[in-house]
C-alpha cells in the first residue's frame, strides 16, 4: 500500500529541493502538489521562495511574493515591492500580478500588467482572458467582450480545456466536444472543470 502524500509529506520533499538549490523542481513539485489535490500552506510558501532563492531564481522568488500579497489584498505592500524589483518584471511576475488583480477587480493595475504582459507574449491568451474576467467582474460587459474580439484580430487562441475521469482503472481524457469510447453522451458524467 502506497504512503498518503499530505501537504506535511509534500513540504518535506519540497525542502528537500530546496536545500539542493532544485528550484525549478520545486516549482514544478508545488503544481503537482495542487494537482493532485492537496492545498499548499504558509510553510510550502515559505519553502517554495527558499528553494527559488538558492536557485538564483530571482524572478520566480518575486512572482511568489506578488502572488502572496496579492491574495491577501495587501496592493499597498505589492506595489512597494514590484517598485523595489532589481530587474524589470518578468511574464511570472506580469502574470502573477494580473492573476490576483483580477480576484480583487483591480481594474487599473491590472490593465497597466496587461499591457506589459501583451507586449512580452503577444500570442499568450492569459492576458486577454484575465482582463476580459476583471472588466466582467466589474459589469464593464463591453469592455469584457473587446478584449475577446481583440484576441480574435490578433489570432490568439486559447488552449481547448481537457477534463478526465478515470474508468475501469484506466484515465480517460476528454474536452468538451468529445465523449468517451463507448458512452452515450447523457451518460458522461458532469464535471467542474470541464472547459477550463
Amino acid at each position: 500500500m502506497g504512503v498518503e502524500k499530505d501537504v506535511v509529506l509534500w513540504n518535506t520533499m519540497l525542502s528537500a529541493l530546496a536545500q539542493h538549490g532544485r528550484g525549478e523542481e520545486a516549482i514544478h513539485m508545488v503544481d503537482e502538489m495542487i494537482c493532485s489535490g492537496v492545498k499548499p500552506n504558509r510553510i510550502t510558501l515559505i519553502v517554495l521562495l527558499h528553494a527559488c532563492s538558492h536557485s538564483g531564481l530571482v524572478q520566480e522568488h518575486y512572482a511568489c511574493l506578488i502572488d502572496l500579497l496579492g491574495r491577501a489584498g495587501d496592493f499597498d505592500n505589492l506595489i512597494n515591492q514590484l517598485q523595489k524589483l532589481p530587474c524589470e518584471p518578468n511574464q511570472q511576475i506580469l502574470s502573477a500580478l494580473l492573476g490576483v488583480c483580477a480576484i480583487h477587480g483591480n481594474m487599473e493595475l491590472g490593465s497597466t500588467a496587461a499591457e506589459r504582459l501583451m507586449k512580452l507574449e503577444p500570442q499568450s491568451p492569459a492576458s486577454y482572458v484575465l482582463l476580459s474576467s476583471i472588466h466582467a467582474t466589474l459589469g464593464k460587459w463591453e469592455s469584457a467582450e473587446q478584449f475577446r474580439e481583440l484576441m480574435e484580430k490578433r489570432h490568439v487562441k486559447k488552449e481547448q480545456g481537457i477534463s478526465w475521469i478515470e474508468q475501469q482503472n484506466n484515465l480517460q481524457t476528454f474536452t468538451v466536444s468529445e465523449q468517451l469510447a463507448g458512452q452515450e453522451e447523457e451518460e458522461l458524467p458532469s464535471s467542474p472543470i470541464a472547459g477550463r
